[in-house]
């Protein structure tokens, strides 16, 4: 595969993480919506764990979707290792970054998922 492809898919796959967090940002705002609104409060415990039940099955889908985009990622960085324009150079530098972004993501994903679950209950 030459070069150019393989930044382009770089930036396909970079476009795909932002993409795939939306469905989780939509619930985890309605979630939030519903919290500062005091829709809670008065809730049933069966209402309560049916929002974290689709809080965190968005939340693990999406993270599984970026993770695996990453990894994929991770394979183009591998390919651009020889790369000969400043572009491919830079994206083949951006292993350590990948790495550190998928260990924040989840840390990120069950922090937030703790915070809903005090903020619910």
């Amino acid at each position: 595969m030459n070069e150019e492809t393989l930044i382009n898919m770089w930036n396909a796959k970079r476009k795909s993480i932002a993409h795939s967090q939306i469905v989780s940002v939509i619930m985890i705002a309605t979630v939030v919506a519903l919290v500062v609104t005091g829709q809670f409060a008065t809730a049933s415990d069966d209402i309560k764990i049916m929002a974290l039940a689709a809080v965190g099955t968005t939340g693990i889908l999406s993270l599984i979707s970026q993770l695996a985009i990453i990894r994929e990622a991770n394979m183009i960085v591998k390919d651009l290792a020889k790369a000969k324009t400043n572009t491919g150079k830079i994206i083949a530098a951006s292993g350590s970054y990948l790495q550190l972004t998928q260990v924040v993501m989840v840390l990120f994903g069950i922090g937030l998922f703790a915070l809903i679950v005090g903020a619910i209950w």
